[in-house]
């Protein structure tokens, strides 16, 4: 079969082009020598030589055609026969490691549906059964079904904002939904941290694996030092080699720099964890506002400071909600400066899940 050869930085360019003018046969792209690719090409395209190729050479290689379209063409041919929506039609991947939720009358099925999986995803290494959350760390109930290299482990490493970062999901809860409010609280410290004229010491005693934290520690000059922690023992382990990690990447000393497993409302008796942090991060939805009042000393109580968290509350009561933070502040002895509550996405029919960002100040 005929493929056009092309570098492999322009491949998207000539697929586009190829398939613009029908050109473009069904089989799959191929890995040529040196870098390059090769587009294939239906009978109709243009010969070897003709000035639309631009220079570019045409090779003969036996085609690749391309697999099943989705994971439902690998099962047994008689399982094919069942009706489409007999099976899942959404699963999560974390890392390698691929969640499913399957109903009982499919449970039968859960071996072949797992072999399925792998070799359509080839980037998977073990796929799970999920059984919903469980437990008062909310971690996921995860039952292997099937790995590629015989490995069943649900730990993984998985990349977000360029960050390398290990989880678990059946031991430690991470939600890559909120990436985009970690950018968010990146850009909230920077913003503090213009405001001091210095670098700033941050708290996230509710930090699970650590997430919120990469981006600040790789940030130059954002950074002097952090207070963090987990009540759940298995994140905080998972939390402990994240921060190796990024530590390592952070210029300059980090002081305090204060790692714990415990309960955070018991960080206020702690003179070692208390009227230190510049900026303080709650995440901990179903319970952030009724802990918060414990949780404020942790702040260094001087000057501007920075809280931010994440909230469930309901709808109807989103400026009840403010009012109550700037309640709880002033209880604190500080004003606040300016307090925002943000919808981020809907809980329930009449539940969401907000941001919180305020900044206070005490005299």
């Amino acid at each position: 079969m005929r493929h056009l050869r092309v570098p492999s930085d322009q491949t998207q360019v000539w697929l586009h082009r190829c398939r613009q003018e029908g050109w473009l046969s069904k089989a799959s792209v191929l890995q040529l020598d040196e870098g390059m690719r090769g587009i294939p090409l239906l009978d109709g395209a243009p010969d070897d030589g003709d000035e639309r190729w631009q220079g570019h050479t045409i090779v003969h290689r036996e085609p690749k055609q391309q697999g099943p379209a989705h994971w439902t063409e690998r099962l047994p041919v008689a399982l094919q026969a069942l009706p489409q929506d007999t099976w899942p039609t959404a699963y999560e991947i974390q890392g390698d490691v691929l969640m499913v939720k399957l109903e009982a009358d499919i449970m039968e099925h859960q071996t072949a549906i797992a072999q399925a999986m792998l070799e359509q995803l080839p980037n998977v290494r073990v796929v799970c059964a999920d059984n919903g959350v469980t437990g008062d760390f909310r971690v996921r109930e995860l039952t292997p079904l099937a790995s590629r290299d015989g490995n069943l482990s649900t730990r993984t490493r998985i990349r977000e904002h360029g960050m390398a970062m290990w989880v678990d999901p059946s031991e430690a809860y991470f939600s890559a939904r909120l990436s985009t409010q970690r950018q968010g609280t990146l850009e909230q410290v920077k913003l503090l941290r213009q405001r001091l004229g210095r670098a700033v010491v941050v708290a996230d005693p509710y930090a699970g694996v650590g997430p919120a934290l990469p981006l600040l520690l790789t940030e130059p000059a954002l950074l002097s030092g952090y207070l963090v922690g987990d009540l759940n023992p298995k994140a905080v382990d998972l939390l402990k080699l994240n921060l190796e990690t990024w530590s390592a990447k952070h210029e300059g000393n980090l002081d305090p720099s204060l790692l714990v497993c415990d309960d955070a409302r018991v960080w206020q008796h702690d003179p070692l964890r208390t009227g230190l942090a510049d900026a303080l991060l709650v995440n901990l939805p179903h319970d952030s506002l009724s802990h918060l009042p414990t949780l404020l000393p942790i702040l260094n109580q001087s000057g501007q400071r920075l809280l931010r968290g994440w909230a469930i509350v309901e709808r109807a009561d989103l400026a009840q909600t403010k009012t109550e933070l700037i309640d709880m502040i002033e209880g604190a002895g500080a004003t606040a400066e300016s307090v925002e509550v943000e919808e981020i996405k809907g809980f329930s029919t009449t539940r969401c899940f907000v941001a919180f960002n305020a900044i206070l100040a005490w005299e």
